[in-house]
């Protein structure tokens, strides 16, 4: 999935970056200031901006650490302390910290996070926000009668679907027990643009998105629903190093938790995508805007 990518040499990404620097080497000298770090890619990115703008409110002196890589390095560092947060998903962070866990619906996988987390780092209030893989097909596929994964199960023999390359690995055997279903095709496709220009010209049948992706809304697209929750919650939730934030500050970002559904971050990734508006600056829209 988009939230595992990172750059060339990821192995070696807290020792060198993908530049000549550790992009965490910065907090050393940070005294004071809580650091609030990012995955690397655009929504963790923004999200990050958003819970600094939060913290800032607090009178808290706040530094960004944005871009940092995949989920081992940022949770190890939230576990250490070089950040005091970062924002991730429930469904993926529980995989990574418990990958036998059942746990598909949103409060199962909340509560089954908050038991397993290790000693160092805790959660926050999960968001009602949620980015989720979802199968999506075009309206004129929808009014044949595919609103749903359990419809789509007898049909898929004919259907060409276009995912990540690991979704094959992930997700094949798993549709093929739920509903049912085994594609015609699986096509690797990059999540994004790409995707949906193959879904609208015909090339795949059914696309895997994901539930803020503009482009699906752009597009007139449909999103499948899960019946059988095959694909877990994925709800954003601040993880934090235990003991760095004051009852104040943590109630700063459960607030902005609370105003953050799903609806807005997929208007506020639209204005990422399509108005290429700057992260930091709609961050500060939407903290205005949640009160704090």
């Amino acid at each position: 999935m988009k939230r595992l990518l990172v750059c060339a040499a990821a192995a070696a990404l807290l020792l060198t970056g993908c530049g000549s620097q550790n992009p965490l080497e910065a907090n050393r000298d940070a005294g004071g200031a809580l650091v609030v770090g990012s995955a690397d890619f655009a929504e963790s990115e923004l999200l990050m901006h958003i819970y600094a703008e939060a913290l800032k409110t607090t009178g808290a002196e706040v530094e960004t650490r944005p871009r940092i890589g995949a989920r081992e390095f940022y949770v190890n560092a939230v576990r250490n302390g070089e950040l005091a947060v970062v924002p991730d998903y429930t469904g993926n962070l529980l995989q990574y910290l418990d990958p036998q866990s059942p746990a598909t619906e949103t409060q199962q996988v909340y509560d089954q996070l908050k038991k397993v987390a290790p000693g160092e780092m805790e959660l926050l209030e999960q968001s009602p926000a949620e980015d989720s893989d979802v199968l999506t097909v075009t309206a004129a596929t929808a009014g044949t009668g595919v609103r749903s994964m359990a419809d789509l199960g007898p049909r898929c023999g004919e259907l060409v679907l276009g995912a990540p390359a690991e979704w094959k690995s992930r997700w094949e055997a798993k549709i093929a027990e739920d509903y049912g279903c085994r594609f015609k095709e699986i096509l690797p496709v990059e999540a994004g643009t790409i995707t949906v220009n193959a879904l609208t010209g015909g090339q795949i049948q059914v696309a895997n998105l994901f539930t803020t992706s503009s482009q699906i809304a752009a597009n007139n697209l449909v999103k499948l629903d899960d019946p059988k929750n095959m694909f877990p919650a994925q709800n954003v939730v601040p993880l934090v190093h235990k003991g760095k934030l004051s009852p104040q500050q943590a109630e700063a970002l459960n607030k902005v938790s609370r105003a953050l559904d799903t609806d807005k971050l997929t208007e506020l990734n639209r204005k990422l995508e399509v108005e290429k508006a700057n992260p930091a600056d709609v961050a500060k829209e939407f903290v205005a805007s949640a009160g704090l």
